[in-house]
């Protein structure tokens, strides 16, 4: 059976899994993002985006991916469940999405894509991994 020496993937925990050493080489703040004329960011162009999203509709990566993991966290922090009503794997296809009015979704950011606006999700940064103190596979 072959092994696997390197994978690109978003994860919201700070803890590696014991086997595994890992390096973070792209940390962005992640952005509440919806189309100029909603009232979520109408409201709040400069404030907390995280309490608001209880009163919207969510478009969002699916269950288990890192931004998912990050947003249910966050929300949970503020005292509610995220109300996901529609998912998409990518970034673009979320901005898209939310670019036609379905809603409103979190995007790594900082960044506005093309039709939006974007607030800060507060806090402004997902947690980031610990670094591994030694570079390469941990061993059992």
């Amino acid at each position: 059976m072959g092994g696997l020496d390197l994978a690109v993937a978003g994860v919201a925990d700070r803890t590696p899994p014991p086997a595994l050493a890992r390096e973070v080489f792209v940390d962005v703040p992640l952005v509440v993002a919806a189309v100029p004329e909603h009232p979520l960011v109408a409201a709040h162009p400069d404030g907390d985006a995280v309490s608001p999203l209880e009163r919207h509709r969510l478009i969002g990566p699916p269950r288990g991916a890192g931004m998912r993991t990050v947003l249910e966290r966050l929300c949970a922090g503020a005292g509610f469940r995220p109300q996901v009503l529609f998912e998409a794997a990518t970034p673009d296809a979320l901005a898209r999405l939310a670019a036609r009015g379905v809603g409103v979704t979190v995007l790594p950011g900082p960044d506005p894509r093309t039709g939006l606006r974007a607030l800060l999700l507060s806090p402004t940064r997902a947690p980031a991994p610990a670094r591994p103190s030694s570079g390469g596979p941990r061993g059992p």
